[in-house]
Order: C-alpha cells, then sequence, then structure tokens
C-alpha cells in the first residue's frame, strides 16, 4: 500500500440462482437473485463499512467478467440493507492500482473506474435508476426512461441520496494500492415506480451490480452479467427479494 487510506464523504442472505434469462445460442443463463434483510438501524454513510448490521449481512455472490460469465481477476464484495426510507449498498473492490480523474458530478464516469448500481423496482415497465461512485467520490445519477433513453443528466439530481468513498492508496493510476470501497443510501421517495414504498417482504425487483476497473488492464465485471459488451440489458439484470429478516 502506498499510502494511509483517506475518506471522501459526500452529504447503499443469501443469494442463489432460481431464474433463468435467454442468451445466444438458443441456451439460458442463470440470474442471481439476492435476499434483502432490513437493518434496525440507520447505515451511517461513510465509507468505513463498518456498521454492526454490514457485519451480518451476507454478501452478494462474487463479481465475474461481464462478457462471457468468467471468473474475474479482481475481487469485489456487495451487500445491500434496507430500511424505511433507504436502500442501502456496500462495495470494496481489492485494487492494486486505484485511478480516476473526474470530479464534476453527472460526467461521464463509466470512462474510468467505478462502481455502478441499476435498479428497476417495476419489471413491467421500461424506466431504470443508474448510479455511479467513482473512487474520488464523484456520483453519476441517472434517471432513464427507457433503455439509453436518459433524462437529461442535470435535470435529474437525488437531493437526499448519500454516498461515500475510502480508499486504501492513492487515486493516481500508479500501483501499490490496496482497495477502495463505497457506501451508498438511495432514498425510496426516488424510486416512484416501486409498487410499494417502502417495499414489503416478498417484493422482488430488477438489479444489477458493475464495476469499470481501467488499469492495469481493462475489464468490465458484473454481479449478473449480460454477456455482451452492454450493460444496459435489464433483461439480464439479477433480482433482489425483500425479506423481514433483521440485522442489528
Amino acid at each position: 500500500m502506498r499510502s494511509a487510506a483517506f475518506i471522501v464523504a459526500v452529504t447503499t442472505t443469501f443469494s442463489t440462482i432460481v431464474s433463468t434469462a435467454p442468451v445466444a445460442g438458443g441456451q439460458s443463463a442463470q440470474l442471481p437473485v439476492y435476499e434483502v434483510s432490513r437493518t434496525s438501524t440507520a447505515i451511517k454513510v461513510d465509507g468505513k463499512l463498518d456498521d454492526p448490521s454490514w457485519s451480518k449481512a451476507p454478501g452478494t455472490r462474487k463479481f465475474i467478467n461481464n462478457s462471457d460469465g468468467s471468473s474475474a481477476p479482481y475481487e469485489t464484495e456487495a451487500k445491500i440493507l434496507y430500511d424505511d426510507n433507504y436502500l442501502y449498498f456496500f462495495f470494496r473492490c481489492a485494487d492494486e492500482n486505484i485511478w480516476a480523474t473526474l470530479k464534476r458530478r453527472d460526467a461521464h464516469l463509466w470512462e474510468e473506474e467505478v462502481i455502478e448500481v441499476f435498479l428497476q423496482a417495476d419489471p413491467s415497465q421500461p424506466s431504470y435508476i443508474e448510479l455511479e461512485v467513482n473512487p474520488l467520490g464523484t456520483m453519476l445519477d441517472i434517471y432513464l426512461l427507457d433503455v439509453r433513453k436518459p433524462l437529461r443528466y442535470e435535470s435529474w439530481n437525488s437531493e437526499k441520496l448519500r454516498w461515500a468513498v475510502r480508499v486504501a492508496g492513492t487515486v493516481d493510476g500508479k500501483g501499490g494500492d490496496r482497495e477502495w470501497a463505497c457506501e451508498i443510501a438511495l432514498p425510496f421517495e426516488d424510486i416512484v415506480t416501486a409498487p410499494r414504498l417502502p417495499p414489503r417482504p416478498g417484493d422482488r425487483w430488477r438489479l444489477n451490480l458493475y464495476r469499470v476497473e481501467s488499469r492495469p488492464v481493462p475489464t468490465l465485471l458484473a454481479w449478473s452479467p449480460t454477456r455482451k459488451d452492454d450493460f444496459h440489458l435489464p433483461g439480464m439484470f439479477g433480482w433482489i427479494v425483500f425479506t423481514d429478516r433483521k440485522v442489528p
């Protein structure tokens, strides 16, 4: 590790496979399902990932290469929780060479290193939310009316959205780093297409989690791989199922 950790703070069960989606060649791809536990206390969004609730929340399955579902060269850990007001996301990204330069909100963060959340609360209609955060703590939040049909980026910013990043290393594209971590709290009031808010146990939403890695080797990673060079394929998103399981 090249330096001590720093923090950028700005004021996010069991995982199994139970569903499938068609892919090329007439075959089917298995889609992951994550059971979301309810946290009894609100998560402190500071990037430290040390809230007791996170220690009790199981992780998703490993992220894999988006293009073909093969094993990824980088470890990525993710978890999800909810309460009455927020959907919380946890990312921990092992990374020996952390890099990003973009500092303006709603910039094209996907061109560098970033984690991404794609959320479709009502799979019967085409709109979805996209969130991206880079290691500098820059946020891109987008509301899309349909696949690749976003509202103008600056016209939709979640007012109560919270996020934070902590980096063990330096964000300069040089080696010797260890990891970076991110927490996101997405307010339910912005998820306007959800059939019920807050969600109730048994409610099922479509979701995908991604990671874009640039250095030393460009790599696109996913929780539920789309098996194409495209993240915007809702039919290949996994599922989250809200439960009444409580964690401290």
